[in-house]
């Protein structure tokens, strides 16, 4: 740690996601961390100066806090590879699959995981959306309709009533195209997925070992943007309340066999239902999960004995590229 502490670390964090708020609060509390810690570490709001910025300050390592497209998906990752510049959390292959939750799926049903059962649509036009919605198949609600590339469940729609599927695909097409990160007349795509009745859970993943399993009860509805970051409309529970040991178990694994198959490394959480027969459903894995000193990981990191400083330094240690020497 005495290496690193003489290097310069950027915190990237902002960019022009959907999710650029989320992201500017966990870079914060990361690069108050940081230098409360003693490390030579600057905060940079990201854009297209990005690279000339790295060079200009002459940064040495990243911690990335930033969240969704071009932050998520393997975009930066490919930069900071380029540029030989060490940089935290899962490479570009691993953030790539894991932010698109088709790619993600496809993988969990090749891999024997457990992940509830979906449909896709492609939309490269509003004026698509009701032919689209009638060629789906005619599963009973509850439904999820999810943009595949979206995080922080942002356009993400519950359908109680096949009658409602139209509108949900027109939210969620709406939410992606007006996002500043939205490619210009690219196609927008959905998963339209089954809902697994059963118990929400959280399993964050550092270096490969859980940390303790969190129950996550929303007070109302489900676990959407609202619920996720508003305080009080959600109930996280350590150690859940509604597991078995044998159920916790058993997420545990799945959680960890998820988190290896699609090639993870550093800080990473799972998503997993567990049914009334004490199976674990894999909805997704999130390679940068949310920072804030009141998000998931922290929480399940600090039940672990791990402080919020202590977590962001053991995130950083990860940072991987080249070596250190080589830099």
């Amino acid at each position: 740690m005495n290496d690193l502490q003489k290097r310069r670390i950027a915190v990237l964090m902002g960019g022009p996601s959907e999710e650029r708020e989320v992201s500017l609060k966990s870079g914060g509390a990361m690069l108050a961390a940081l230098q409360r810690k003693g490390y030579d570490a600057i905060g940079i709001d990201v854009d297209r100066q990005l690279p000339k910025q790295l060079i200009d300050e002459k940064i040495d390592a990243v911690l990335l806090a930033l969240h969704g497209p071009l932050g998520e998906d393997g975009s930066v990752q490919g930069l900071l590879e380029t540029m030989g510049i060490p940089y935290t959390g899962s490479n570009v292959c691993a953030s790539a699959l894991c932010m698109d939750k088709l790619l993600t799926k496809r993988i969990f049903r090749d891999g024997g995981i457990h992940t509830p059962d979906w449909c896709e649509l492609s939309i490269a036009n509003e004026s698509e959306i009701p032919q689209s919605v009638a060629s789906l198949p005619n599963w009973e609600p509850p439904l999820y309709v999810k943009p595949s590339r979206s995080g922080s469940s942002v356009g993400v729609v519950r359908v109680e009533d096949r009658s409602e599927l139209e509108h949900a695909v027109r939210e969620g097409w709406n939410a992606v195209t007006q996002s500043p990160s939205h490619g210009r007349g690219q196609p927008v795509h959905f998963l339209v997925e089954q809902a697994v009745t059963g118990t929400e859970t959280a399993l964050a993943i550092l270096d490969g070992e859980p940390l303790p399993t969190i129950e996550i009860q929303p007070l109302s509805g489900f676990y959407d943007y609202r619920n996720k970051y508003t305080a009080g409309r959600t109930r996280y529970l350590m150690p859940p309340e509604s597991l078995s040991s044998d159920a916790e178990n058993a997420l545990r694994r799945v959680g960890v066999d998820a988190y290896h198959l699609l090639g993870c490394r550093g800080l990473a959480r799972v998503d997993i239902i567990i049914d009334s027969k004490e199976t674990p459903w894999v909805l997704e894995v999130n390679t940068i999960p949310g920072m804030t000193e009141t998000s998931l990981a922290p929480k399940a990191a600090a039940q672990h004995g791990l402080k919020f400083e202590d977590l962001v330094e053991r995130i950083l240690a990860g940072a991987s590229l080249t070596s250190w020497d080589q830099r």
